[in-house]
């Protein structure tokens, strides 16, 4: 009877030890598996943002070099030779229209002027215009004042030429000389003439042509 006392308290004994040792080995087994299991998270998740982090960058360094180039010094500076090439070709466009009118406006400006000189109480002024003169041709016109420019004389006709336009007179004064010099112009020539007083305008000698060579000769009026 003893010993089937002891022999049960042995068993019970044992159970316990087995049982403790058991319950020992599996919450030892899982704390083992937490702690895998935790690293294993992170580990899965920092590598999805770093993956991430390189692609947002890859992204930025595609925008970047697009907007740099948009505003290169190069493409700059050809945007501001293209402007100016555009600007020259409007301003040559003009002067070509200008050309092809024959110069008409240039002309008008010219026909305003009545150039003026000045020697002591004399006045000397010479214009040009095509108004009241026979064939419609542009006239070099001339009158003269000795008393400051109080009273003038009559006008004078110092070009008088049928077949060409006289236009751009010029004058100057020197005591009693007076110079006028014109050009005559016409569909096939364009020629620098001249005539000269020596008694303050009085009279005038006969026109010479400047373009020719050597002396220059009288010129037939």
């Amino acid at each position: 009877m003893n010993k089937l006392l002891i022999i049960t308290i042995t068993v019970v004994i044992a159970l316990g030890i087995i049982g403790t040792t058991t319950m020992m080995a599996l919450q030892a087994s899982y704390a083992t598996k937490q702690s895998k299991q935790a690293p294993s998270e992170k580990t899965t998740v920092r590598p999805e943002r770093q993956t991430e982090q390189p692609s947002e960058a890859s992204e930025d360094t595609t925008v970047r070099p697009e907007r740099q180039s948009e505003f290169s010094p190069e493409q700059q500076e050809d945007n501001d030779i293209e402007l100016k090439d555009e600007q020259i070709r409007d301003v040559q466009q003009e002067e070509d229209d200008n050309e092809n009118t024959g110069g008409n406006e240039e002309e008008q400006v010219e026909i305003d002027k009545a150039p003026v000189v000045i020697s002591g109480d004399k006045v000397f002024i010479v214009w040009f215009n095509d108004q009241n003169t026979p064939n419609n041709n542009s006239e070099v016109l001339f009158r003269s004042s000795a008393d400051g420019g109080v009273t003038f004389t009559d006008k004078i006709n110092l070009s008088n030429t049928t077949t060409a336009d006289s236009v751009n007179a010029e004058i100057a004064a020197d005591g009693n000389n007076v110079i006028i010099t014109w050009w005559e112009h016409n569909a096939t020539s364009e020629e620098p003439v001249v005539r000269a007083s020596t008694d303050n305008g009085a009279t005038f000698g006969p026109m010479l042509t400047l373009a020719n060579n050597g002396t220059i000769g009288q010129a037939t009026e």
